[in-house]
């Protein structure tokens, strides 16, 4: 049976359609406008930022995407382009992204319940504006970005809708549109908006609709978000499984999808692709080590300890030319720490386990798991504990490189150079990093 849209407006209509909404704030092309924080001057040129080892373009202007520069491009490939349009390139910092994100995390959540907010990524997250009956809801979103772009200067476009998949096509709307909805906002409240989005969205930038199933989505007809909407539930059920199921709900309006409450991190990892391929055994110990302790930082960041550690190392799985070779291997800590010197003892032994000379390393990693409070730590009564006489040591430590900027104060193993394998960076990012130490994650 197809859908009818007669049903479907009363389904609409039946469901509190006008009071139950959720918003989607969106920052516009994140890591480029975090960018142009620094620099102003960028602003209307084409900017992309680069990966963790300046490899492929994670980041666009919109001015760069006009030059057809796409996603994931390699950027030893449109060197020549970058020249030509002068298109300005910036290695990846994650520090500045994270406390831009936190900001605009914490301007958008001011305006809803505790409880009543979702941190979708680190440039998104999800309002329920619910319980706001009686206030104009495209007035109080323009509201919310205006705060965003005067206190961050960071551009944001807001989607409106009953469901979470549809403000996703409400945000996408506003970004293909921006001479449209110049003030940033598009609200998806009436069945007419709803059928004529859908109408207009292709199949494959539905929220949750994957490359390979959108070529199956091709073959049986179905080009537009609409066309999905006129399939019978069996057919969508066989395709896609309950998923698909929920997915034609949300748009309809719908609500399948809840807001999902933030639940602490099971592990923190630390993990590196370098810059050059690494040979001698001292260069990759270094960078392990220096992983280990950004992991420990992290840990006395959220005030817990890890009770397992874990070392890789591999070498580059694309280069066939040379020997390949991975290996990682974890230990079972005897009392839960967040200690940098006792967490680095541990790496060091698990790297000289699994280390093997002849290869050529790209990547490694740290990662520390099994976490408890720090003031629940239950020691084993037959190990010597450490944690405590270490403990005032390391926050002395965290507090001057809150101080005087990222590694100032370190172990003697680290070498004090970025492990990111960042060349693009600026005297303007520098002082950031030392002005605002604390957004470090």
């Amino acid at each position: 049976m197809k859908f009818c849209f007669k049903s479907y407006r009363f389904v609409l209509s039946n469901s509190c359609f006008f009071h139950i909404m959720y918003a989607l704030v969106d920052c516009n092309n994140f890591f480029v406008s975090c960018e142009r924080t620094l620099d102003p001057s960028l602003e209307n040129k084409p900017v992309v930022v680069l990966s963790n080892n300046d490899g492929c373009v994670v980041s666009r202007s919109k001015e760069a995407k006009d030059l057809g520069i796409p996603m994931a491009a390699p950027a030893f490939k449109y060197k020549e382009l970058f020249k030509q349009h002068d298109v300005k390139s910036f290695s990846a910092k994650f520090e500045l992204y994270n406390f831009k994100s936190q900001r605009v995390i914490e301007i958008s959540s001011s305006y809803v319940d505790k409880a009543d907010y979702e941190v979708y990524s680190i440039d998104e997250l999800f309002l329920d504006l619910t319980s706001f009956k009686y206030i104009d809801t495209h007035d109080y979103c323009v509201k919310i970005k205006k705060e965003i772009q005067d206190k961050e200067n960071i551009p944001v476009s807001i989607g409106i809708a009953p469901t979470k998949t549809l403000c996703k096509v409400a945000n996408r709307i506003v970004k293909d549109f921006p001479e449209k909805f110049n003030e940033g906002v598009y609200i998806l409240d009436t069945p007419e908006k709803i059928e004529k989005a859908l109408k207009w969205l292709n199949i494959g930038d539905v929220w949750g609709i994957g490359r390979k199933l959108r070529a199956k989505m091709n073959d049986n007809g179905v080009y537009k978000a609409w066309d999905l909407l006129q399939k019978p539930e069996m057919w969508v059920r066989k395709i896609m499984g309950i998923h698909g199921v929920r997915m034609i709900n949300e748009l309809k309006g719908i609500r399948q999808l809840e807001l999902d409450s933030p639940s602490p991190k099971k592990s923190i990892a630390v993990t590196r692709s370098f810059m050059e391929m690494l040979t001698k055994k001292e260069d990759v110990r270094e960078r392990v080590e220096t992983f280990g302790m950004y992991c420990s930082e992290r840990l006395r960041k959220q005030n817990t300890c890890c009770k397992m550690v874990t070392v890789f190392v591999q070498t580059n799985r694309f280069r066939k030319d040379l020997p390949e070779y991975r290996n990682a291997k974890t230990q079972i800590l005897p009392n839960p720490t967040n200690s940098s010197i006792l967490i680095g003892r541990v790496v060091n032994d698990l790297f000289e386990s699994i280390f093997e000379e002849g290869f050529h390393y790209k990547k490694a990693g740290v990662i520390v798991n099994d976490f408890v409070p720090e003031d629940q730590r239950l020691i084993n009564l037959f190990e010597e504990d450490s944690q405590n006489q270490h403990l005032p040591v390391m926050k002395a430590m965290d507090a001057m490189n809150k101080k005087y900027g990222k590694d100032k104060v370190r172990l003697g193993s680290m070498s004090g150079q970025n492990t990111f394998g960042r060349a693009q960076m600026s005297p303007e990012y520098e002082a950031f990093l030392k002005n605002n130490n604390a957004s470090r994650s």
